[in-house]
């Protein structure tokens, strides 16, 4: 069982972990910030400059310090936002979708102003898992 589990308590998963929090952090300021420019009922505006803030700093984060590639740095950054775009129209817009616009979070959490960034940071634990996937095998493989 623990040799099962060993494979998460690497350096890679880890610093990937540490890398996904920060650009989590980044995303989440951002769009906060514009929400209180937009409003709330505007979020998918919002929502864009946040995930390109995101990107941009995952993009470093994970080169330089999950992965450690000295692959190209141009084919790298163009399958990157290529897969990071995916993540996105799946979770951050498909999933915030389905839980603020379909399931009404609103309706059913009540939390005041916090219902959005909830259904935001929910969104973000299936965008980790989504994009340590395609960095893995698809962005960064020949960075070993």
């Amino acid at each position: 069982m623990l040799k099962r589990l060993s494979f998460l308590f690497n350096r890679e998963i880890i610093v990937y972990i540490i890398a996904g929090v920060l650009t989590t952090m980044v995303n989440l300021v951002v769009f906060t910030l514009l929400t209180r420019i937009f409003g709330s009922d505007q979020w998918w505006i919002s929502n864009f400059p946040a995930i390109v803030a995101a990107i941009l700093f995952a993009f470093w984060a994970n080169r330089t310090f999950v992965f450690r590639s000295n692959g190209p740095f141009w084919p790298e950054l163009g399958k990157f936002v290529a897969a990071r775009v995916f993540t996105a129209l799946a979770f951050e817009y498909g999933a915030m979708f389905l839980l603020t616009d379909v399931l009404q979070m609103k309706a059913v959490l009540r939390f005041g102003p916090w219902e959005l960034l909830i259904s935001k940071l929910l969104t973000q634990f299936l965008v980790l898992a989504g994009n340590y996937v395609f960095s893995k095998l698809f962005v960064f493989r020949s960075a070993k």
